[in-house]
């Protein structure tokens, strides 16, 4: 038996440090780092620990529904659970996904949990997903898609049409860079809201959460005493005119990297922004030895219904398929 531990917010360096340097699995945005940038009000915390001898076995971000339902934290894009390198284990794993699931049962009356991609994972999620399916647990996949980038230029990888449109683009004074000054940010989030107004959404960051995500994320240090920018904020410019806008997550322990949102200035004319805004992407990304460059799910409602335009355009830049698993129970 494991001792079950509930969140306290004193214990968020040590669940920090146990992400960052204990897991398989375990990603900056299941860090109380990222996590804590929303209101305490947004969401009511369920999160736990279990431990075994003073260390931690396996960590479950989460926050609690008003169905009274335990789901990975709501505040990440994935949630967990996240397990410790010492005891991801066959048997191991089984027993703490037991305890876990009794715990559950006694407390909710459902669960939905959200695993760490393949792709972000030091490890792979074979055995959750085996032990979650052996558990009674049903499987929900909503269909993603990255690019390799381990074959030279990202560019001769992306298809015909999408490597005329480029150079078409080419053509143009284009500026690739990172956001220099407030301007560039106030610009991208104007037309970010433009286009979720679009699909009858808002945006679900703030300007002032994308600026404290930046002070937060970015504050780390490499081996060398770099700073590691896991957040980044790339765009492109034609003589001085903002045309498209991206916001990334960099995801260097699996040297993996995530396009999260873009925002275009769809009243510019002269060639497509967003293939020339991704193409430098992948470029940028394939120079700083990036093996992979995640684009997202393409699925809508949970999976059930794909996008085929957008995913077709994704593959259009060399994307290949893969799934983001969600596991999920009724009690």
């Amino acid at each position: 038996m494991f001792d079950l531990l509930p969140y306290q917010p004193y214990w968020d360096s040590r669940l920090d440090q146990f992400v960052k340097e204990q897991s398989v699995n375990g990603t900056f945005l299941q860090t109380r780092q990222f996590l804590n940038y929303h209101p305490k009000e947004r969401f009511k915390e369920a999160t736990f620990a279990l431990e075994k001898s003073g260390t931690i076995a396996a960590y479950f971000p989460g926050n609690v529904t008003v169905e009274n339902s335990f789901v990975s934290h709501q505040g990440s894009t994935f949630g967990g659970p996240v397990f410790n390198k010492a005891f991801y284990k066959a048997s191991r794993v089984l027993e703490i996904l037991k305890q876990a699931d009794e715990y559950f049962t006694e407390h909710y009356k459902s669960v939905r949990l959200k695993l760490t991609p393949q792709l972000f994972s030091k490890e792979s999620p074979d055995l959750i997903e085996y032990a979650m399916e052996h558990l009674g647990y049903k499987r929900n996949t909503e269909l993603s898609a990255y690019t390799p980038l381990t074959a030279g230029d990202p560019l001769d990888s992306c298809d015909k049409e999408c490597r005329r449109i480029f150079r078409q683009s080419e053509k143009s004074n284009v500026t690739y860079r990172a956001f220099e000054n407030a301007e560039d940010f106030e610009t991208f989030y104007k037309f970010l809201e433009i286009s979720k107004a679009k699909h009858n959404a808002k945006p679900v960051h703030t300007l002032e959460e994308l600026y404290d995500l930046q002070k937060r994320l970015n504050s780390d240090l490499d081996k060398k005493y770099r700073p590691i920018e896991r957040i980044r904020f790339r765009g492109i410019w034609v003589e001085g005119r903002y045309v498209a806008g991206m916001m990334l997550f960099a995801f260097t322990e699996t040297n993996s990297i995530h396009a999260q949102y873009i925002a275009p200035d769809d009243s510019f004319k002269e060639f497509q922004p967003t293939t020339c805004l991704y193409v430098n992407a992948l470029r940028e990304a394939a120079r700083q030895s990036f093996q992979n460059f995640s684009w997202g799910i393409s699925t809508e409602n949970g999976g059930e219904f794909l996008n085929e335009n957008l995913f077709r355009f994704k593959e259009s830049l060399g994307a290949k398929a893969s799934v983001n698993v969600t596991y999920t129970k009724e009690f």
